[in-house]
């Protein structure tokens, strides 16, 4: 549950954030084709699976939500990066879009998370309480 995988290390102005991506699995299929997630199935998504964060992670509990199921929409063969680890740090740009820094971790899925995130138009802002850069942990299960 994102609820749990919500770490908050603070230092040096970055945040790690985990995403835990259950065989990309999300509560909804992803659906084929191109179609990006509307805002309003974000929302769904986020408020069913934070519903149960303490309330003082709410916003970074569905930020972290939105990021996973908009990740997920486009992470068709997570099945090939089982068990694999890749750290993503990520700053989200004027433009609305996000840049990708810098990956540590397995090249291939590392590739993907760049890939899948730099060229992704729908993911969510950041709330405001989070760092310029932010480091998002990939593990596919």
């Amino acid at each position: 549950m994102i609820a749990d995988a919500i770490k908050t290390s603070l230092a040096g102005g970055t945040i790690l954030l985990t995403l835990l991506l259950a065989g990309c699995q999300s509560s909804s299929p992803p659906r084929t084709g191109t179609a990006p997630p509307t805002q309003q199935e974000l929302q769904q998504v986020a408020d069913k699976q934070c519903a149960s964060a303490k309330s003082d992670q709410q916003e970074t509990c569905r930020y972290l939500a939105k990021m996973q199921y908009g990740v997920i929409r486009n992470f068709y063969d997570a099945n090939k990066y089982k068990g694999r680890e890749c750290a993503a740090t990520i700053s989200y740009g004027q433009q609305g879009r996000y840049n990708v820094q810098s990956t540590a971790g397995d090249e291939r899925l590392c590739l993907k998370v760049w890939g899948v995130i730099s060229s992704a138009t729908w993911l969510p802002a950041p709330p405001k309480n989070l760092p310029r850069r932010t480091v998002i942990d990939f593990k596919p299960l």
